[in-house]
């Protein structure tokens, strides 16, 4: 059984450059309750949070995404943007092929790929039920 969506009138931003995973996680999320919004790279998402004016509970993004900024920088972007803005990563490579002090300080925060439908949805909800607490 999927979990409930928390917050559903609250976008979640969904940013993976691969179309199939960006498309997956969005009708993922979508069947399950929450708005959600997409980009398919860094800048773009930056785009999103700085200029569109829709709220955004969470930020749930790839860490490597060519032809723009990755998905460390735009978390780091957002923490000093918007604090409270929860941001989650996404990844398929291997950790050792990040800087060691990216990936201890975000690995809490870390959904590894290839993921189920179930995990990513009590991820999100998990992430959000933590934000929602912390506010």
């Amino acid at each position: 059984m999927l979990p409930d969506p928390v917050n559903p009138s609250a976008a979640i931003l969904v940013v993976d450059d691969d179309e199939f995973i960006l498309e997956f996680v969005r009708l993922l999320l979508v069947r399950s309750g929450y708005a959600v919004l997409t980009a398919q790279n860094g800048e773009e998402a930056w785009n999103l949070i700085v200029d569109d004016r829709r709220e955004i509970g969470l930020v749930l993004t790839d860490i490597v995404m060519p032809d723009s900024f990755d998905g460390f920088e735009l978390a780091n972007r957002v923490r000093k943007h918007q604090l409270d803005l929860p941001v989650l990563l996404m990844t398929g490579a291997a950790l050792h092929d990040y800087p060691s002090a990216d990936v201890l300080a975000w690995e809490p925060m870390l959904l590894r790929k290839p993921f189920s439908p179930e995990r990513l949805l009590t991820f999100v909800r998990d992430n959000l039920e933590a934000a929602k607490r912390s506010i």
